[in-house]
């Protein structure tokens, strides 16, 4: 069975706001897009996260992935589970009691997935991969967008990508038009993008040539 390649566009911001600014561009947007939540613990940067405001924002479906870049999950997954994303991301790091998380999801029917820094080990995953079918491979430091992409974690992907063929693989920071066909070549299926898209001058319009780029590179691959 062939893997699903898309973009998941990422609202990663420090107000309210911002956040609805950059949601109107993706109103019409068929896909999952990502809320990127940072508590300034775990890392420095601090996003704006309010998930009981989600439920004000006029438009706003359950088209969405949350990305937790917390010091602890245990405590805000259940907070993220009553906004009913479609999936939940944690940092590996971060994590203390994954069947906890685990059992959360599942009760509601929301898919969890891992997130590695860039230099954390693949090991780290094995004893996981049994239970998740999503991984996030950071390709930059957790914190703000519009960081520099790091190149190595491409080797991270490839190695990932020939052990799990069958793997949902996301990619995530640093990522535009001119590394997006590299990252595609070295497994990963899908790739978030936040600086990239919401900084250009048209951001529909970019969402739409990045796509023209996966479309080609899969009729290529054939």
């Amino acid at each position: 069975m062939a893997l699903v390649r898309d973009l998941i566009p990422v609202i990663n911001v420090k107000t309210r706001k911002k956040f609805e600014e950059r949601f109107r561009y993706l109103l019409d947007f068929e896909g999952v897009f990502q809320i990127d939540v940072a508590d300034g613990k775990f890392t420095a940067w601090k996003s704006w996260n309010a998930p009981a405001d989600l439920k004000e924002i006029k438009g706003l479906r359950h088209n969405f992935e949350v990305h937790l870049m917390v010091a602890h999950p245990e405590i805000e997954v259940p907070y993220w589970l009553e906004a009913q994303p479609q999936r939940i991301i944690v940092q590996e790091e971060a994590v203390k009691n994954f069947p906890f998380l685990l059992k959360q999801c599942e009760e509601r029917k929301i898919e969890l997935a891992l997130a590695l820094k860039p230099e954390t080990p693949l090991e780290a995953l094995k004893d996981y991969l049994k239970q998740v079918n999503y991984l996030v491979l950071l390709c930059v430091d957790p914190g703000p967008s519009g960081q520099k992409f790091q190149w190595y974690v491409l080797d991270k992907i490839k190695a990932l990508r020939q052990k799990y063929p069958l793997l949902n693989i996301e990619a995530d920071g640093g990522i535009n038009q001119n590394n997006l066909e590299e990252v595609l070549k070295a497994g990963a299926n899908y790739l978030a993008l936040g600086s990239a898209l919401f900084e250009a001058n048209n951001p529909k319009q970019q969402i739409a040539e990045l796509r023209q780029i996966i479309k080609k590179y899969e009729t290529k691959e054939k």
